[in-house]
């Protein structure tokens, strides 16, 4: 494979830098039981994190429950917000790669579901937003990845070539996103795709580890 000239990389959050699976999956689980509805375990949730919470609590709720899926939305908010970091990490490397691409001249963004102010509380405790030009969540009228919207959004906001941008990601949403935005794309299989079901997504690179961005850029 040729190379990508990568000056420019955009990355998802959840699963991607941070390991935060066990807030994501404990606050959602906390509004299920809130419902009535005790059949799932932590666990049970993993594979829905990088979903909508739309998405997320039309599979988990009963049928009859889903009127009440934009409630559940906001207790999750409410319930999530003042604990999101309480189990949370960086994955190995992140802090350290994101470092060295600075120091190469590489720009940095981030695209994920969470808020803009939530993604910003995120990197500030990890002491890595100041590497960041464009701290980017889905904010309100925003349409969710795998829409394109977010990404052509910080391309223009930055003025980057997407011939010279990658996205990062750990599910489908981020690597059809890059797709439908015409960037190259990246998968990562430490988050919540495994090895098999991201090659079937076909992104130009996959690494098992978030070190080996260096590798190529």
């Amino acid at each position: 494979m040729k190379t990508p000239a990568i000056k420019n990389i955009i990355f998802d959050v959840d699963g991607t830098l941070i390991d935060s699976k066990r807030d994501i999956a404990g606050a959602q689980l906390w509004v299920l039981r809130q419902l009535g509805v005790d059949e799932y375990s932590t666990e049970d949730l993993y594979p829905h994190i990088g979903k909508t919470l739309q998405e997320t609590f039309s599979l988990l709720l009963p049928r009859e429950l889903h009127p009440r899926i934009p409630e559940a939305a906001v207790m999750y908010r409410d319930y999530y917000r003042p604990r999101a970091l309480n189990t949370t990490t960086l994955f190995p490397g992140v802090k350290e790669t994101i470092e060295i691409l600075h120091h190469k001249k590489i720009t940095l963004a981030t695209a994920t579901t969470k808020s803009s102010e939530t993604t910003k509380k995120v990197l500030h405790h990890f002491g890595i937003a100041h590497y960041f030009s464009q701290i980017q969540g889905t904010d309100e009228t925003m349409p969710y990845k795998p829409d394109p919207f977010i990404i052509n959004r910080i391309a223009a906001d930055q003025r980057w070539e997407k011939s010279e941008t990658l996205m990062v990601g750990d599910t489908d949403k981020d690597i059809l996103c890059g797709k439908n935005a015409g960037v190259t794309t990246c998968g990562v299989t430490y988050g919540t795709f495994s090895e098999d079901q991201m090659h079937a997504l076909h992104p130009d690179w996959i690494i098992a580890g978030f070190p080996q961005l260096l590798t190529f850029v």
